[in-house]
């Protein structure tokens, strides 16, 4: 049986079958070839398409700037680090917006590229300032926090400081916040924005916050000085006692009073300059 299994098989058989297995593998070769030509064709391509004119960026005025009510658009360009002209596949848009992130005070910065017309769009959150930090003002960051102790800045709500000079906007006086903040330190800024919340929520004008002494912190207000000793969790308190005492200068001359004595809420004490103590009673 299995000679005549062998004789049937010829080798003309066998000849065309060597024949149609070469074939195959040649067809194999040829299509592998054919596509790695096209990926290289199209990569070519990619590649030189980023180099026409309709995929370059040429100017700053091609990145356009949404959300910004604080801050000028040219002001949020000028802190790009972008050289121009520049191929607009080859920007990254996640390292723009960390870019601005740490660099101008953005608190959130969203980039897209935009190919019809060519650039790209940042849709920006900013740091809405709402107190001027003083020259000895200390403050956390990247930079060296004692670098900020001799410079004017601004806070925001978080208390990140930021420099003055990036709110292009601020050029006049009027726009700045009103509040102003003295001895802000790095390990302040955890209490900072209770402490602002209670500050801009009260009834009574606070014009200063001293916080050079840690065991005193002192505000300076439209009825004066006060003094609430260190910050603690009383301070929403102190604030509402202060706010009791609204009517304090029909009773007493502002000039007469060295400061008011909040350090306990429940017990204001007026301090008069001819030293003597006026207490006042717990309002109902």
């Amino acid at each position: 049986m299995t000679d005549e299994l062998l004789t049937a098989v010829s080798p003309t058989a066998l000849a065309a079958r060597r024949q149609q297995l070469r074939r195959q593998r040649q067809i194999r070769v040829l299509q592998s070839l054919w596509r790695n030509a096209a990926l290289l064709g199209l990569t070519a391509g990619v590649v030189w398409s980023t180099t026409l004119p309709k995929w370059l960026i040429y100017t700053p005025e091609q990145v356009e700037i949404q959300g910004n009510e604080i801050l000028s658009a040219a002001a949020i360009r000028a802190s790009l680090t972008i050289d121009y002209p520049q191929s607009l596949l080859a920007l990254h848009p996640h390292e723009i917006a960390e870019q601005l992130e740490a660099n101008a005070p953005i608190a959130q910065a969203m980039v897209t590229r935009r190919l019809f017309p060519p650039g790209l769009t940042i849709q920006v959150q900013e740091r809405e300032p709402v107190a001027i930090a003083l020259p000895d003002t200390v403050m956390s960051g990247d930079a060296d926090p004692e670098g900020f102790r001799h410079q004017a800045g601004l806070l925001d709500a978080s208390g990140t400081w930021m420099p003055q000079s990036s709110f292009a906007s601020f050029s006049d006086a009027s726009a700045l916040p009103q509040l102003k903040v003295r001895g802000m330190q790095a390990q302040y800024q955890a209490d900072w924005p209770t402490l602002y919340q209670a500050v801009s929520q009260s009834s009574i004008k606070i014009y200063e916050i001293d916080w050079r002494q840690p065991n005193n912190l002192v505000l300076h207000t439209e009825l004066g000085t006060v003094h609430v000793g260190a910050y603690s969790d009383r301070f929403q308190a102190q604030i509402a006692a202060l706010s009791q005492l609204r009517h304090l200068d029909q009773r007493l001359a502002e000039q007469d009073i060295a400061y008011i004595d909040l350090s306990s809420p429940q017990k204001p004490v007026i301090q008069m300059l001819q030293a003597q103590q006026v207490a006042q009673p717990t309002a109902p």
